[in-house]
């Protein structure tokens, strides 16, 4: 008899236990009458990657490479898990490919539907289509943020950076944060005036909304997980905002300041203030002129 049905669920990725966010970079179709699955996947994580720091790219590409392993190993078996719907390739999942033990990727939106005369390749289009976005972009991106370090760096120049011999405890450029984990957390420059201020840019300029919000929550996650390295090395993140040109995004960009401000021993620099964050940043590492 024929079974006429198909089943998908997404994989997702999911960075942080602290926040209720993912990523789809996987889909698998399982169909009924062929007993078939289609599994496509992201393969170069271009997605994770451009949303998230210190992505651990090598075992997240494991397990992706074995769950492809596992599943054409089960389809190759007869056996009374099939056929699978909604409700049982959820199990069959977690016993079989991919547990439920609260790694980065994870199975979920289990949907059963009817193939109501379509070909098969066409109802894989039909849903990666439907459950990919397009990748962020990172080519405003990447034109804001190092035009942000670049007008910084000018301006701690023009105000006097090379006029002096600056002790490196209280000047580095290029510094390295090592959290309890072991992972390695890299800001463009670190300044002394009591505290350790750990300077980034951060640019907000993208093509939509959505896009400052993940940008926004990867900060967010970033650095609520870096408050113990904070209180322990008394360290401060001085993060250098750069605001988006479309009024459209205001909203989702005023959202994102919000929610970056909640986040303790984080300081933000408005573009428009690094002139007098520059002369700050001179006035205390001069104070080691001899």
């Amino acid at each position: 008899m024929k079974t006429n049905f198909y089943t998908y669920c997404i994989l997702k990725y999911k960075h942080s236990p602290y926040l209720d966010e993912s990523i789809n970079i996987g889909v698998l179709i399982y169909f009924a009458d062929t007993k078939r699955f289609s599994f496509k996947y992201s393969k170069n994580l271009s997605r994770v990657k451009c949303i998230y720091d210190n992505v651990p790219e090598k075992t997240i590409k494991e397990y992706i490479r074995q769950i492809d392993k596992h599943l054409k190993i089960h389809q190759e078996v007869t056996n009374n898990l099939f056929p699978l719907n909604d409700l049982n390739l959820k199990n069959f999942l977690s016993s079989y490919i991919l547990p439920n033990d609260g790694t980065v990727l994870q199975f979920s939106h289990f949907k059963t539907d009817l193939l109501r005369g379509y070909s098969e390749d066409f109802i894989e289009r039909i849903i990666l289509e439907k459950v990919f976005i397009d990748d962020i972009k990172h080519s405003v991106q990447q034109q804001q943020e190092p035009k942000l370090l670049s007008k910084f760096k000018t301006n701690l120049k023009e105000h006097g950076l090379n006029n002096f011999k600056h002790n490196s405890n209280r000047y580095i450029e290029e510094y390295v944060l090592i959290n309890e984990t072991g992972s390695e957390f890299k800001f463009d420059i670190a300044w002394q005036n009591g505290t350790l201020n750990l300077v980034k840019p951060v640019g907000f300029d993208l093509k939509e909304g959505r896009g400052i919000l993940d940008k926004a929550h990867k900060n967010f996650g970033q650095f609520y997980d870096l408050e113990k390295e904070a209180e322990e090395k008394k360290l401060r993140y001085d993060l250098i905002i750069g605001k988006p040109k479309s009024k459209d995004l205001f909203r989702d960009f005023d959202h994102a300041i919000k929610l970056l401000q909640k986040v303790n021993h984080v300081s933000l620099i408005d573009e428009d203030e690094l002139d007098a964050y520059s002369i700050k940043v001179i006035k205390e590492i001069s104070k080691t002129i001899l």
